[in-house]
């Protein structure tokens, strides 16, 4: 009888083992529909990593936009604050006895006033200034060269308002007035 007592502890035990196994380790190879499941699962994978990298580049694109809007919008504040494409002011002519020519644009800026002269007639390697004269009787130098045949631009700027201005000269190394737009 002992080889029967041996045989009914085996199935206990394999009864024991059964219990602790889910039901789908007692099927025979994977479920039918399992292919299906599968590409449905990396579908769906797949959406979402296209999803995301999508987003990202809207994310990007936004980013960059935003940027340029930034520096565009601070360039043109920059530019208006320091005076750049302001209103063009007044011109001022003058020519002297010698023949000297000369015109300014006076521009009013937020900080003071900003000149471009364009003088010709000036003797070539005279050291010369441009001298804003005040209604007041104040002067502000606001530039130098060194004469050359031929016209001459050149810009300068002052700290005083565009209304106070009474004139504007060419002097030479001895203060003396070569030429005076009014």
């Amino acid at each position: 009888m002992a080889p029967n007592v041996l045989g009914t502890n085996e199935l206990n035990e394999n009864d024991m083992l059964m219990e602790e196994l889910p039901p789908e380790a007692a099927l025979d190879g994977p479920p039918p529909n399992m292919d299906h499941l599968l590409q449905r699962t990396l579908g769906t994978v797949r959406e979402e990593r296209q999803q995301a990298v999508r987003r990202r580049g809207r994310i990007t694109a936004l980013s960059s936009t935003l940027m340029v809007a930034g520096v565009l919008a601070g360039g043109v504040w920059l530019g208006q604050g320091m005076g750049v494409g302001g209103t063009a002011g007044e011109v001022l002519q003058g020519t002297s006895a010698t023949g000297a020519h000369m015109a300014v644009q006076v521009t009013d800026t937020e900080g003071g006033l900003r000149l471009v002269a364009t003088v010709d007639g000036m003797q070539d390697g005279e050291a010369c200034w441009l001298v804003v004269h005040t209604k007041d009787g104040r002067t502000f130098t606001a530039g130098s060269w060194r004469a050359h045949e031929g016209e001459v631009t050149l810009a300068g700027s002052a700290i005083v308002r565009a209304e106070d201005v009474a004139g504007v000269s060419v002097v030479n190394h001895d203060r003396e007035p070569l030429v005076t737009a009014n």
